[in-house]
Order: C-alpha cells, then sequence, then structure tokens
C-alpha cells in the first residue's frame, strides 16, 4: 500500500509494521532473532509489526538492526537555515500565543459615570 499522508495515524502504523515485518523476513530473521538483534522484547517486535503503539526508540531499534536508519532522513529532510536566519530566529519568541487588546482601565466607566 502507498503512503499518501492522509490516512490515519492506525493505517499508517499498520502499513510500517507490515513493511518492517515484510523486511525482517526477506533477511531471515525470525522474530526471536530480531528482538535479540534490536535489543527489544519479542513482545515489542510482534507489537511493531502489528502496528500497534510503541515508543519511537523501540522502532529506530528495530530499523537499526534491519539496516534502514539510513532512511530516515528522507523522513523529514533536514532544514539548512543560514547564519543569519539562526541568529534572527534565536532573538524570536518559539512559541504561540493569542494577542489580546488590553484595555486601559481608564476607559472602563461605573453606573452613572457613563
Amino acid at each position: 500500500m502507498k503512503i499518501y499522508g492522509t490516512e490515519n495515524n492506525e493505517t499508517i502504523m499498520k502499513e510500517l509494521g507490515k513493511r518492517i515485518q515484510d523486511t525482517r523476513i526477506a533477511m531471515s530473521y525470525t522474530q526471536a532473532e530480531m528482538s535479540k538483534r534490536a535489543g527489544v522484547s519479542p513482545r515489542t517486535v510482534e507489537r511493531i509489526e502489528h502496528g500497534e503503539n510503541v515508543k519511537i526508540e523501540n522502532v529506530l531499534n528495530i530499523l537499526r538492526a534491519l539496516n534502514l536508519t539510513g532512511n530516515i532522513d528522507l523522513l523529514v529532510n533536514e532544514q539548512e537555515l543560514s547564519p543569519e536566519e539562526l541568529f534572527r530566529n534565536k532573538n524570536k519568541r518559539m512559541r504561540a500565543s493569542s494577542k489580546q487588546k488590553e484595555e486601559n482601565a481608564s476607559e472602563w466607566k461605573w453606573g452613572e459615570d457613563r
């Protein structure tokens, strides 16, 4: 199945698990051998291959055992910033905030003072 990016997380996780399983089988590793090579439990290998929710560290260990970590670079491209952009971003606030107009206390009127 091709992943286009419109699929939900569950579908993507199941496809990723299937691809990991297919790669493991193509390399003639059992789940037990893969768990030893990756340093994870056999149950973790099973969970990954079924597309269940697991720690990303465990997925990385499996990918490393399958010699696939080099492909991670294709997943998210490295952003190369110029020194000027780095300096400009260093002094910029990096969190989102809503700008609310502050009301001046002298604008408030009570009762008959309006």
